[in-house]
């Protein structure tokens, strides 16, 4: 296994000597008997931008280090894990969210010819699209607006700043097909593009030595999810994001913008310190209980019934409460049920239980378990 980025069990294994750990502390360049150096971070608190009256998706730092680097002939990569114009389309009047009919998610406004003014909602979960309403279906009002930011928005603002700048987007709604990202990325590595917008796509394995910019628009996007690797994951795409600037001669350059700087995960990103986040999680996660300390069963509940998804999970909740006292066990414990996250997805109601523990696969060997549930041992997500 190999990354700047462990997971915390993975790195905690090769502590306890499960693991060969093999540590590289610096960048190796492109060039014989060279190290480079790694990007400087910024990390701009918004904050403070807006206190002081900038409204724009961008920082002024952000904003000036583009001009720089496109004057300068460098490229620019800016991030944000979020595809679309807009995340919310909300009625101004009555604080309606347009959401999904199908899953418990909002729409996202996705514009598509702005010549024609032509729009569209999406769904990102189950692909429903629908029209831009007019007015809204609950007051009747006529001030619909969209919040919010995604990739789509991010390249028109920065057409905006930078006019006859070309611009480049990749994430999921411009590469549906293979040849789409190769095209993408022989434009980047040819330097036809000056700036590339992207989700997660651009976070990993781009290697472009004329790089020396990287903006992450926006790095609290999921950071708060309720989920124990919250932390560990925005750390994780901070990190591998900051690592596309600089690759070449030049020195890199790394602008964060954030409404929480002072948050674990974003002063060791800032920092590229893996250790301080290690530190922080692994004790974290001995004083919750949660992996790698012990194990984990996600146990997720659907039905198009929300009273059945949820007597389902209860009754499975109670069982394995009674087995627990059965065997005498004083190390596995339920958590839940709890509403999943999203609620409903595709018309399916979501209820979860997570089972903790030791030796969970044993203490659940020979039940049954309801049509509908999915079993999971070793989860990599718990919503």
């Amino acid at each position: 296994m190999g990354s700047a980025t462990p997971d915390v069990e993975t790195y905690h294994a090769a502590l306890q000597g499960r693991h060969i750990l093999l540590k590289l502390p610096n960048r190796v360049s492109a060039g014989p008997d060279r190290v480079s150096r790694l990007a400087n971070v910024q990390v701009c608190d918004m904050r403070q931008e807006l206190k002081e009256g900038n409204r724009s998706i961008f920082s002024r730092a952000l904003a000036q280090a583009l001009k720089e680097c496109v004057a300068s002939e460098h490229q620019a990569i800016l991030f944000l894990n979020r595809r679309g114009a807009s995340s919310i389309v909300q009625c101004r009047d009555c604080g309606h969210v347009l959401e999904c009919r199908s899953c418990s998610v909002s729409l996202t406004y996705h514009s598509i010819n702005r010549n024609d003014n032509k729009s569209e909602l999406l769904c990102h979960l189950c692909n429903r699209r629908s029209r831009m309403p007019i007015i809204c279906p609950v007051c009747r009002g006529n001030h619909i607006r969209q919040l919010g930011a995604g990739t789509q928005r991010v390249v028109e603002e920065v057409k905006k700043l930078l006019p006859g700048v070309t611009v480049d987007r990749l994430d999921a709604d411009t590469t549906r097909a293979a040849h789409d990202t190769e095209d993408i990325m022989a434009r980047l590595t040819s330097g036809d593009t000056e700036v590339l917008v992207g989700t997660q796509m651009v976070a990993k394995g781009l290697d472009i030595p004329n790089v020396t910019l990287v903006g992450v628009v926006l790095a609290d996007i999921g950071m708060y999810l309720p989920d124990f690797r919250a932390g560990e994951r925005a750390f994780g795409l901070l990190c591998q994001v900051a690592g596309r600037a600089g690759r070449g001669e030049a020195l890199g350059q790394v602008i964060v913008q954030t409404y929480n700087p002072e948050h674990y995960a974003i002063q060791a990103a800032a920092a590229q310190d893996y250790q301080s986040l290690y530190e922080y999680e692994i004790d974290s996660r001995r004083d919750l209980g949660n992996p790698p300390f012990n194990d984990q069963v996600h146990l997720v509940f659907q039905a198009h019934n929300d009273t059945q998804a949820l007597r389902q999970a209860t009754e499975i909740g109670m069982t394995l409460t009674q087995r627990i006292k059965n065997q005498g066990l004083t190390d596995v414990d339920v958590v839940g049920p709890a509403p999943g996250i999203p609620f409903r997805i595709r018309g399916r109601y979501r209820w979860h239980l997570t089972l903790r523990g030791r030796g969970l696969l044993r203490f659940i060997e020979g039940m049954e378990f309801p049509t509908g549930c999915t079993v999971d041992v070793d989860p990599v997500h718990v919503l």
